[in-house]
C-alpha cells in the first residue's frame, strides 16, 4: 500500500516532514555531584556507595520495572560469583542483604570440594528483589532515582559534566558513572534471527552507544546466555528429583 501521491516522491516528503520538525531544546534539569547511568546490579552498588559517602546522586534508569532486574538467571552467588557478593558485602554493599530479604532458597555448592571454593547461592524471588532493591534507593538519603534514556554525555575541556536525556533534558555532575550493562547497543540472538533490544522485550540504548562510539571509547560486545523457559504443564514433575536448599 502506497501512502504518497504519484507526482510527489517520498524522499520529498521526508524533507519536507524534517523541516517541520524543530530541533529538540535542551534544558537544564537539575545538578548533582555523581551521576549513575543504569539500575542494575552494578548501577545499584554505585548509586548507593555514593549516597551513602555524602554525595548528592542521580540515578537513571530507562525503565523504572528494569532496577535491579533478575532478566536472566535469578540468583545471587554461586560458583565464582559467591565471592564477589560477599566482597560487596563486607564494603557495605546493598546485594548480599537484599538477597537475605527475597531468597526462596540458598545452598552451599561445591562441598564435595576444598573450602576455597564452596560458594553459596541464593535463589531468589525475582520480583520481589526488584522491589525490595526499588524501596531501598527511593528511601536512600542523597539519592533520586528517575526514569529517562541517556541519549548523549555533557563533555567539556575532555571532561565529561552531565547527561543529555531522550526528552532533552539535561543534568550536570561532577563525575558520570555508566552502568548500563546489556542495554547499551543490546542484541537478541534466537537462532538464526537477530534483533536490537534490551532484557526482557526492553528498549535499548542505541543512541548513546553511537556517541560514546563518536567519543573515541571503545566499545565490545559481552554476551549473557539466558536458559531456555519451558512449559510448567508440559512437564513431569514426578520423574524428577527436588534439589532442596540448605537446612
Amino acid at each position: 500500500m502506497r501512502y504518497f501521491r504519484d507526482s510527489v516522491s517520498e524522499n520529498e516528503v521526508w524533507a519536507v516532514t524534517r523541516r517541520q520538525v524543530p530541533q529538540m531544546e535542551k534544558y537544564l534539569m537539575g545538578t548533582y555531584d555523581i551521576i549513575v547511568v543504569g539500575a542494575g546490579h552494578a548501577g545499584c552498588e554505585a548509586g548507593l556507595a555514593t549516597a551513602r559517602m555524602g554525595k548528592r546522586t542521580l540515578m537513571l534508569s530507562i525503565n523504572l520495572e528494569a532496577v535491579a532486574m533478575m532478566a536472566c538467571n535469578p540468583s545471587i552467588g554461586g560458583t565464582g560469583k559467591g565471592h564477589l557478593v560477599r566482597e560487596i558485602d563486607a564494603l557495605g554493599g546493598e546485594m548480599g542483604l537484599n538477597i537475605d530479604k527475597t531468597f526462596i532458597q540458598s545452598r552451599m555448592l561445591n562441598t564435595a570440594k576444598g573450602p576455597a571454593v564452596h560458594s553459596l547461592r541464593a535463589q531468589a524471588d525475582k520480583n520481589l528483589y526488584h522491589l525490595e532493591m526499588k524501596r531501598t534507593l527511593e528511601n536512600e538519603k542523597n539519592l533520586d532515582l528517575k526514569q529517562g534514556e541517556v541519549v548523549d554525555l555533557i563533555v567539556e575541556d575532555g571532561k565529561v559534566r552531565g547527561v543529555v536525556l531522550k526528552t532533552g533534558s539535561c543534568y550536570r555532575s561532577k563525575a558520570v558513572i555508566l552502568a548500563t550493562g546489556t542495554f547499551l547497543a543490546g542484541k537478541i540472538f534466537i537462532g538464526d534471527s537477530a534483533y536490537d533490544s534490551g532484557p526482557n522485550g526492553m528498549a535499548p540504548s542505541m543512541e548513546l552507544a553511537g556517541k560514546l562510539r563518536e567519543y573515541g571509547l571503545p566499545m565490545r560486545r559481552f554476551k549473557t546466555g539466558t536458559p531456555a523457559r519451558a512449559l510448567g504443564k508440559s512437564l513431569d514433575f514426578s520423574k524428577m528429583t527436588e534439589q532442596k536448599g540448605d537446612d
